[in-house]
């Protein structure tokens, strides 16, 4: 309950209390009543006058006092924002303060962590140290070997020079030996299309007639690669020869290297002149 409340609830029980004390006054002096309503009249204008200067007392008293609840209000407001800014610093003070522990657990860990590593530099220099020591030892053995093999070097370089002419003239000799034996086979193909049987001529089984088609051709690599559709599951085995023809025109021989389940790795043996082997073309162990 607010004070003017009950400032308000002390002039009632006043009124209440002056009317009472009027009526008894009017009931025991009932023949003498102008009289004694005078004296209530002066009586009660007297208390009117006191509570109202008890009243405007009690006003003033609760002006200051709202005046000051106000004052206390502002200050407590202010003392709050104070008090959150100190909150707040204190709260950026704490995380500065964690950040710096953690800083500062981080350098003794680095630190740590660089000891341990002096330690092991220092172990390592030891064996450096020592390996330097023993290089030292196996230096000295080199330089005594050394000076053997610059001798035995000098007696391999004429060796080289000496293998080398060989190898120039073992080439020449590949060569021409290539070179004829491309002949023959271009001319045993060329006998071969002419219905020359030469398996029948040679001891041994026959290879079996198988037919296939070019899959793939790779010219960029000597010499080049053919893969065909034909392979173990067809009897092909490594070492077969195939014609290769486009038509009835024949274009070259392949020999199969390499053989998978459905198709067979081949190498280029020799081509006709002006001829290439293309994907597409037919591939034959006999020509018909």
């Amino acid at each position: 309950m607010s004070l003017l409340a009950k400032v308000f609830i002390v002039l009632q029980t006043i009124l209440v209390m002056v009317y009472l004390g009027m009526t008894a006054s009017l009931y025991q002096h009932r023949r003498d009543w102008r009289t004694g309503y005078m004296k209530l009249k002066s009586r009660y204008s007297t208390m009117v006058a006191r509570s109202s200067k008890e009243i405007d007392a009690l006003r003033n008293f609760v002006k200051a006092k709202n005046e000051l609840v106000s004052a206390k209000e502002r200050e407590v407001s202010f003392l709050k924002t104070q008090l959150d800014e100190q909150i707040r610093e204190k709260q950026g003070l704490s995380s500065r303060l964690r950040q710096k522990t953690s800083d500062f657990q981080r350098e003794l860990d680095n630190n740590s962590r660089l000891s341990q590593r002096v330690e092991q530099v220092m172990r390592q220099n030891e064996r450096l140290n020592t390996r330097k020591s023993e290089l030292e030892s196996d230096l000295e053995k080199a330089t005594s070997r050394r000076e053997i093999a610059e001798g035995q070097v000098a007696r391999l370089t004429n060796l080289s020079t000496q293998l080398e002419q060989d190898i120039a003239n073992l080439r020449e000799t590949y060569v021409t030996t290539r070179k004829k034996l491309r002949e023959k086979e271009l001319l045993i193909a060329y006998a071969e299309n002419q219905g020359v049987n030469f398996a029948s001529l040679l001891p041994g089984p026959p290879v079996p007639a198988i037919d296939g088609t070019v899959v793939a051709v790779k010219n960029d690599l000597s010499p080049g690669l053919v893969l065909l559709s034909v392979g173990a599951d067809d009897k092909v085995e490594a070492g077969f020869r195939f014609s290769i023809y486009r038509g009835n025109k024949f274009v070259g021989k392949v020999v199969v290297e390499r053989v998978l389940r459905d198709s067979a790795g081949c190498r280029i043996l020799f081509t006709s002149e002006g001829e290439e082997i293309k994907q597409g073309d037919n591939a034959a162990t006999r020509l018909q």
